[in-house]
């Protein structure tokens, strides 16, 4: 049976963190960059307010053209994961951003089957019940170890290079070595 496989948009495909740090960088006369950020809580490396860092993400997404992809070849890297099932792009975007979003994964041609908004970027994609999930969220790939079924691929950032390993966690630092891990996980559930 094909898997099932989340692909999560921001710090996955889409490497948003660059126009947040050149924004905050701007309002707030910082010297931020993406290796300032190594806790999943940004907002408080940033001095920010939760709702302000979420805020500025959005308005990152508002100007979609801004956003570098994590890796060149992206969409032909993400084409590879359709050999072993379905491929959706699960986000926890902000509804006034989605347009922007999709638009943006046009933009870079990246094949997916579908495009799942959920509540949140942890608990709303787990619920979810993927085979696997490709994502940057340490709390999310807890909750798929503490799951009988199911696996992740931690997409390695800054923000969570110091989590502990996990039970059926794949740690990648680039999106070369997903293909092959998805293949592993999916040869072994049949």
């Amino acid at each position: 049976m094909p898997a099932r496989i989340a692909v999560d948009l921001d710090g996955v495909l889409a490497d948003t963190i660059v126009p947040v740090c050149r924004m905050l960088n701007e309002r707030r006369a910082a010297k931020l960059s993406v290796e300032s950020f190594v806790q999943w809580n940004a907002w408080e490396i940033a001095g920010i307010t939760k709702d302000e860092f979420f805020r500025t993400l959005d308005e990152a997404w508002f100007s979609w053209k801004d956003i570098p992809p994590i890796e060149e070849n992206l969409n032909v890297k993400v084409g590879r994961l359709g050999e072993y099932g379905t491929v959706d792009i699960v986000t926890g975007r902000s509804p006034a951003t989605v347009p922007h979003a999709k638009s943006w994964l046009q933009e870079y041609a990246i094949p997916f089957d579908s495009f799942v908004r959920t509540s949140d970027s942890t608990k709303g994609k787990a619920r979810l019940n993927y085979d696997l999930y490709v994502d940057d969220n340490a709390e999310l790939m807890a909750l798929v170890a503490s799951r009988l079924h199911g696996s992740g691929i931690l997409y390695l950032q800054p923000w969570n290079r110091n989590t502990t390993p996990m039970p059926r966690v794949y740690r990648v630092e680039r999106w070369d070595e997903i293909p092959a891990v998805v293949e592993r996980v999916t040869t072994a559930r049949i």
